[in-house]
């Protein structure tokens, strides 16, 4: 198959803010090009929306901001919720982590407790949901478990500058359990096995 016949999305080679999309690609078998970059020349920073990554590609159109790239691949491939509702459920949970849990990494080390604070806020809501139902909204996995394992998995991997300790396996079972159904999933070990060591 021709690149030029398939998506691209380019990012730094870190997992950061590109994660969520090459996840939910690699879980719902979209094949794509992974394009990395070490930095944003000025040519590339010219070809881009608001002049930063990641940046999403599906023909001759182009999406900027990490959150509405992962919406948008979820919308066409029926992953946002069996209805109106539930897809505005879904965007919820996307948002949670978006505009409280990932700004907070911003100064996790300044400010470690805040972090203390927020998880068990919103970890603790995703644990409730889940002993409450087998997803996080209605009947089925949406990208609203998505993200949540990305983002819980993240953390792990952060690991002491996150305050990982925080999100112990004895508090969030469900939550260790999410993580281990998605990394059951063909396209995610795949990607696990080959995603390379990096530092974010």
């Amino acid at each position: 198959m021709s690149t030029a016949s398939i998506p691209s999305l380019t990012y730094f080679e870190g997992r950061g803010l590109g994660q969520f999309t090459r996840v939910l690609l690699h879980y719902l078998g979209i094949p794509f090009e992974n394009i990395t970059v070490s930095e944003i020349s000025d040519a590339l920073r010219a070809t881009l929306p608001y002049g930063q990554l990641p940046v999403y590609r599906d023909g001759d159109f182009v999406l900027s901001q990490s959150s509405t790239i992962a919406r948008y691949i979820a919308k066409k491939h029926n992953f946002m919720g069996s209805n109106i509702e539930e897809e505005f459920l879904v965007d919820q949970i996307v948002t949670s982590v978006h505009s409280d849990i990932f700004p907070a990494f911003a100064s996790a080390a300044t400010n470690p407790d805040k972090l203390k604070t927020l998880y068990p806020k919103f970890f603790g809501s995703y644990e409730k949901k889940l002993e409450e139902n087998k997803f996080l909204v209605g009947s089925s996995i949406t990208l609203a478990d998505l993200y949540v394992y990305v983002c819980y998995d993240y953390v792990k991997f952060r690991g002491e500058a996150f305050s990982a300790d925080e999100l112990s396996d004895e508090k969030y079972p469900k939550l260790v359990e999410l993580k281990k159904s998605f990394e059951s999933n063909e396209g995610i070990a795949k990607y696990i096995k080959e995603r390379p060591e990096t530092k974010f």
